[in-house]
């Protein structure tokens, strides 16, 4: 029975497929014989215009092309410059459709060649084709300069929405935010002038991303929740995407505001006003939302979207100190943007997270495993970075050069159009004349080409003229592009992800906080803190310098101390400093110029969460402890020199804490800091002197008051060295 309906199904559906393969041979047969019994140019213009569209149809784009030019030819015979235009878009168009995208840029730059200034409609329509080829061909950056020449003429129509929406894409993608939301606001306005719904919900939604990237978080929240709406109760029609995007950005500003300001939430949302408990408020509201993006995404099945919403969901369990759940969303993160390069800053982010997740658990080999893989995966997405950052600077440089290119192809246009217009002139006046007149008619219009001949040769030596101009200034973006390639801070990318984040910081130390403020955009200066068996350790360290030689330095030095957490059994601060210096010691004290004058000056602690006795060893960095009586003790660190000294003996100083004890370890940036009335230094005494005051103010206060005094003290001087201070109560 079973093979009989099969076969009863095969005869059906190969009956089937002949009919429709009949139907369409049928409609080209019939196009072709219009095209044969009709003579007027505008219905035959049309019959190749559904000819055309047939063979697209069918996936024949050959045959498309072919007819295209058959189109261009019969638009050039009517004369008609609009139907001119719109044949040479047909044919790019089909060139897109087989992925030639080379010869759709050729085909509609010669479109635009034709054009006169005036077609502001075609021309507007060819730049953005054009714009779009470009981008689809993989050449993000360079396509802006088609965009922007599509924008000027859509704005003379009034209609500029669909270049700004582009434009303001293209800019996001190559993370330039400010442009992004100059033009994404641009598309606000006229969509709300125009009552454009669907652009304006996604217009709105990428504000909220905007916004969100900017800190601004509650208009980030407002800026998704108006996307929200639209999609929802105006269009009802919400795309599942798109809706994924938006609760999860919703979800992410609601846990930034529960870890940094979470009374603000109650202003943001009228909702928390009377909430008791709102700390599991906003994490309940966080959690509905990231459910809410997880479900919405299994319907769109796009990988970046689940990603997203999975990633999320594991920052959510990890935050609520859930591991092993957060792990198996982070390892399933893992395994869709493996190896797939459009993911690779995804990549980065899940493999940080993996090495966090696996330190804390206890899975040293794994967590050591992920974070060599994220610096190595880093590398490649700074190198990416570099290449998008050129692709914006070689793309302005192609819109200049363009544009003066352009100009001297229409003066020289317009000057052989003029020329040929008067020369016609001359020989129809000939004519009527008798020969004599006709022999002086002719030196006449002789005369007037050679001044013609002479005004194209002087504008030929300006156009050369301003080619080497645009040469020398090519010279010179190549010149500052490599000079900034080679002072390019590498550091920075990697830095911000090795450093511990203040939410780490305070998981291990609870009443913790941290006044961070580099010189340059990565500094020499850095803080560490970990939790190993019954004793956490937490340091700040000045490494030599600022700026990239201090960044490396301090590169170095994290992933030396974390090495040794990770595989030496410590128990005591001296241990660790004497292992890093034999590690810093044969990394970098041999070379072809001799040693290395390395330096590293650190406060290191461990502190016994059984005991609660505290243990200190410190080069150069001392530590103040100011007990519960705000009375101050300064324990001086050891005058030696990591990966130098020969003699390294490290002193051990242990005291048991009373609860209320409070300690800092500060770096030599804020007493060293030149200011006042007299341009002094700071100098350590007044820096005491400000650690018993800000020790009886509350913990979230004290990190502001020392940002107040360093720079009252500053003034308008330079910041001379990073700044770091930890501080600790228990």
């Amino acid at each position: 029975m079973k093979v009989l309906f099969s076969s009863h199904l095969l005869i059906i559906v190969l009956l089937l497929n002949s009919i429709t393969y009949r139907g369409q041979s049928h409609k080209l047969d019939s196009i072709n014989i219009e095209l044969e019994q009709t003579m007027e140019d505008t219905v035959r213009y049309q019959l190749l215009y559904e000819k055309n569209v047939f063979y697209r149809s069918v996936k024949n784009y050959d045959s498309a092309i072919l007819v295209s030019n058959e189109i261009i030819q019969l638009s050039e015979q009517i004369g008609d410059k609009s139907l001119f235009a719109r044949a040479y878009r047909i044919k790019a168009q089909n060139y897109n459709a087989n992925k030639e995208y080379d010869k759709a840029v050729e085909t509609l730059e010669e479109s635009i060649g034709l054009l006169h200034e005036n077609d502001t409609l075609e021309m507007a329509k060819a730049y953005d084709l054009l714009g779009r080829t470009i981008y689809i061909s993989g050449d993000v950056a360079r396509s802006i300069t088609s965009f922007f020449e599509s924008s000027k003429y859509y704005e003379k129509l009034g209609t500029p929405l669909s270049s700004y929406r582009a434009l303001a894409i293209i800019y996001g993608q190559l993370n330039d935010i400010e442009k992004a939301f100059f033009y994404n606001q641009k598309v606000i306005q006229i969509a709300l002038e125009t009552e454009d719904y669907p652009s304006l919900a996604r217009a709105y939604l990428s504000q909220g991303y905007q916004y969100k990237e900017m800190n601004k978080n509650a208009l980030s929240i407002e800026a998704s929740l108006n996307a929200v709406n639209i999609y929802v109760d105006t269009l009802k029609q919400p795309s599942a995407s798109r809706l994924s995007l938006i609760y999860g950005n919703i979800a992410e500003v609601y846990l930034y505001y529960h870890e940094h300001d979470m009374d603000s939430i109650r202003i943001i949302n009228p909702n928390f006003l009377n909430v008791n408990n709102l700390d599991k408020a906003i994490l309940d509201t966080a959690e509905w939302y990231i459910k809410k993006s997880i479900q919405i995404t299994d319907l769109a099945n796009e990988l970046h979207h689940i990603y997203n919403a999975n990633v999320r969901y594991g920052d959510f369990l990890y935050y609520k100190k859930k591991y092993n759940k957060a792990l198996k969303y982070y390892l399933a993160c893992y395994k869709i943007c493996f190896g797939n390069p459009t993911m690779l800053g995804n990549e980065v982010g899940v493999t940080s997270k993996l090495y966090q997740v696996y330190k804390v658990l206890g899975k040293n080999g794994k967590a050591l495993k992920f974070y060599e893989q994220n610096v190595m995966l880093q590398d490649s997405l700074f190198n990416q970075d570099k290449q998008r950052e050129l692709g914006k600077q070689e793309a302005k440089f192609e819109f200049e050069k363009q544009q003066a290119v352009e100009e001297e192809e229409r003066a020289k246009q317009k000057a052989l159009a003029d020329a040929k217009a008067e020369k016609e002139k001359a020989i129809a006046d000939e004519r009527a004349r008798n020969q004599l007149i006709i022999i002086y008619s002719i030196g006449f219009g002789m005369l007037i080409i050679s001044i013609f001949s002479i005004l194209i040769y002087k504008r030929l030596r300006v156009a050369k003229k301003q080619q080497r101009v645009i040469r020398n200034q090519k010279k010179i973006i190549e010149k500052n592009r490599n000079e900034m390639l080679e002072s390019i801070e590498y550091s920075r990318n990697i830095q911000q992800r090795i450093f511990p984040t203040i939410h780490e910081i305070n998981n291990l130390l609870p009443k913790s906080f941290i006044y961070f403020k580099s010189k340059d955009v990565v500094s020499g200066d850095f803080y560490w803190a970990h939790r190993k068996g019954d004793k956490t350790f937490f340091s700040v360290a000045d490494c030599t310098g600022h700026g990239v030689p201090g960044a490396f330095m301090t590169l170095i030095s994290l992933n030396i101390i974390n090495s040794i957490i990770l595989e030496k059994e410590v128990n005591s601060t001296a241990t660790v400093l004497e292992y890093l210096h034999e590690r810093l010691k044969d990394k970098m004290s041999e070379t072809k110029g001799g040693q290395i004058k390395h330096g590293l000056d650190i406060a290191m602690c461990a502190y016994n969460h059984v005991t609660h006795e505290l243990e200190y060893s410190g080069l150069h960095n001392p530590l103040y402890i100011i007990d519960p009586d705000n009375e101050l003790i300064a324990i001086k660190g050891d005058n030696l020199f990591l990966g130098i000294s020969e003699n390294f003996n490290v002193s051990s100083h242990k005291r048991l804490i009373k609860p209320g004890t409070s300690v800092y370890m500060s770096t030599d940036g804020f007493p060293d800091q030149k200011g006042g009335e007299k341009g002094k230094k700071y100098y350590y005494s007044r820096l005491r002197n400000l650690l018993r005051i800000i020790n009886s103010k509350p913990l979230e206060e004290r990190s502001k008051i020392l940002n107040q005094k360093f720079e009252e003290w500053k003034g308008d001087k330079e910041q001379i060295d990073d700044v770091c201070i930890m501080g600790v109560t228990f």
